[in-house]
């Protein structure tokens, strides 16, 4: 494979973006600027929400569905996994969140899939989510303090153990990269050089949103001409309006629950980091479905 640095449209978004906010970022502990805040919401609606929007779409071309009956199969099927993670962590908040995380990590390193080996994968998207957990541990702690509670408190350590091991293993990662993909090697450099000057939020919203969620959509278009491109959109959107309208509707009700969560009493934002990682299980699995059909076509 070429060491070229023939960047893909999502890398240069991923470098330029990370660079923005290294550049403003006015020093840790100092709050992040209100309008930013409102520019990477923005970012969040506009790439993150269509990025799992697609998965009616890569189910029906991956043949999980093709009649309407098997599209409503898909959409009860799709909703029973996001509950169960649901119940799971109201019962299990240490556990879930652990093995959410590492289905995260491994679902992250599948950005370089055809660049590197399952193991240099793997320690990739570990050192992705280990990295911050190290050079920030009190902002990464209060996050899983607020999704799982004393679980979550060392749930942050043992990734702020495992990260020196990690960022070692990234760093071997990207110099085998360069010998495969100049482009891959570059990627790894920015995502350890951002997981250690960003604060972990505005790091991983800038690697989410950037990189993963474009590279996501950009793969699906693969391929497709411009009537099945144009659908995609129009599905994308369509789910993406739809999870923010189910969002707004159901906002009063979650206002109320709290006393149900892990922490009682923690901010209504564990309902929206609880209620993303329920949707991210289903998305997971039809993205890898999706990849092995993929490979499996003649």
């Amino acid at each position: 494979m070429s060491r070229a640095f023939a960047a893909s449209p999502e890398t240069w978004v991923f470098l330029a973006l990370g660079g923005f906010m290294v550049a403003l970022w006015p020093g840790a502990g100092a709050p992040a600027a209100p309008a930013l805040l409102v520019v990477l919401a923005l970012a969040v609606a506009v790439t993150g929400l269509p990025h799992g929007a697609l998965d009616p779409w890569l189910a029906r071309q991956s043949g999980l569905w093709r009649t309407r009956r098997g599209l409503v199969a898909f959409h009860l099927a799709y909703v029973a996994l996001a509950a169960l993670v649901l119940v799971a962590w109201r019962w299990l908040p240490g556990p879930s969140l652990a093995l959410f995380l590492a289905i995260s990590a491994w679902h992250f390193a599948g950005d370089w899939r055809g660049h590197l080996p399952g193991a240099a994968r793997a320690v990739a998207g570990g050192a992705l989510l280990a990295l911050p957990a190290w050079r920030w541990p009190g902002e990464v702690q209060a996050i899983f303090v607020m999704l799982s509670g004393a679980d979550g408190a060392a749930v942050a350590e043992a990734l702020a153990t495992m990260a020196p091991w990690l960022a070692a293993g990234m760093a071997i990662v990207a110099a085998f990269a360069l010998r495969r993909s100049l482009t891959t090697a570059i990627e790894l450099a920015a995502i350890t050089a951002l997981a250690l000057l960003l604060p972990p939020l505005l790091f991983f919203i800038v690697y989410f949103c950037a990189l993963h969620s474009l590279r996501h959509l950009r793969h699906a278009a693969l391929g497709a001409d411009a009537g099945a491109r144009r659908r995609m959109a129009g599905v994308a959107v369509g789910y993406t309006l739809l999870a923010l309208v189910l969002a707004a509707v159901a906002w009063p009700w979650l206002a109320r629950a709290g006393d149900a969560l892990p922490v009682p009493g923690t901010p209504l934002a564990q309902l929206v980091f609880i209620g993303l990682a329920a949707l991210t299980l289903p998305h997971m699995l039809v993205v890898m479905h999706a990849e092995r059909a993929a490979r499996a076509a003649p």
